[in-house]
């Protein structure tokens, strides 16, 4: 048994283990070594930032419009091709032309030209495509006939609707002039 008048001991030396370190990199504490998992989870779970485009609303003439982004240094040749391939099918009016040359960008009131970039085209960068930028597509008018009819002249030649009434002909190619 103890004895009641006895005094309680007290260890006035902490131990090592409560010890707070001096400096991080204090040999006399020793560090818990990294677990497998928590390795993994630092590869799995990275952080990503989101990287700034160009995110742009592509409207066509008969209201239908789907939302892009693109980097901003692509060109805007590079983007009617993008876009050219991405052509949803309830697209209809207008038709998917047959190649990305028939696609004409406009923003601000101007047709972009193929070879610029995005960036150098004044459309805004952003993080989020909350707030796109919009552009229109004007689709330049195409025959979706063969081009391969002999029957039928390829020139520009001028012809008349007359002339063309008198041998059969359609009223398709040849230059033709629309005024807006």
């Amino acid at each position: 048994m103890s004895n009641p008048t006895s005094a309680p001991t007290v260890d006035i030396h902490p131990t090592p283990t409560s010890i707070e370190p001096s400096h991080p990199l204090d040999p006399a504490v020793q560090q818990a070594p990294i677990q497998s998992t928590e390795v993994e989870s630092l590869h799995s779970n990275p952080t990503i930032l989101p990287t700034p485009k160009v995110h742009v609303k592509v409207l066509l003439i008969s209201g239908q419009s789907k939302v892009l982004s693109f980097e901003p240094e692509i060109t805007v040749g590079r983007t009617k091709e993008l876009i050219w391939s991405s052509w949803p099918s309830d697209w209809t009016d207008p038709a998917q032309p047959p190649s990305p040359s028939y696609l004409r960008i406009l923003h601000a009131g101007r047709i972009l030209q193929d070879d610029s970039t995005l960036s150098s085209t004044n459309l805004p960068i952003s993080d989020s495509p909350s707030l796109p930028t919009v552009v229109h597509i004007s689709v330049r008018s195409f025959s979706i006939r063969a081009e391969d009819d002999p029957k039928k002249p390829h020139g520009l030649g001028r012809t008349t609707s007359v002339s063309r009434s008198h041998r059969g002909e359609d009223d398709v190619g040849g230059c033709k002039c629309i005024i807006m």
